[in-house]
């Protein structure tokens, strides 16, 4: 597994990263959720350095197709409900997923026959 996995597997236990300062501080809903993350914590502590550079990359404002334009960026800590039955871990991941697919559906002209 790599980093961006681990932070995914840990934030759907409940925890939050954090910066303080120059650390990465893990929170813990609970103690019985923090000894069963023993693993992915330690793997974590092994790549301190790749945590922060992914942690702080998925803070960063993405960049917004032509003709759009951000007016607010308020990116939420995860894990961010959408929908009843589904949650974002990376809200970050998300956001940039999404704009690229609205990059491409504004990149093709609509021929009217989609209903749209």
């Amino acid at each position: 597994m790599n980093v961006a996995e681990i932070v995914g597997v840990i934030e759907s236990a409940g925890a939050a990263f954090r910066f303080d300062g120059k650390r990465v501080r893990v929170w813990y809903p609970d103690e019985a959720r923090r000894d069963g993350l023993v693993e992915e914590v330690a793997f974590l502590l092994q790549h301190r350095t790749e945590v922060a550079a992914f942690l702080r990359d998925r803070q960063s404002v993405p960049e917004m197709p032509q003709g759009l334009h951000l007016i607010q960026w308020s990116s939420k800590k995860p894990p961010v409900a959408i929908e009843t039955c589904s949650v974002v871990t990376d809200p970050a991941l998300f956001a940039r997923t999404t704009l690229e697919q609205l990059r491409a559906a504004l990149s093709q002209p609509s021929d009217g026959l989609d209903g749209a």
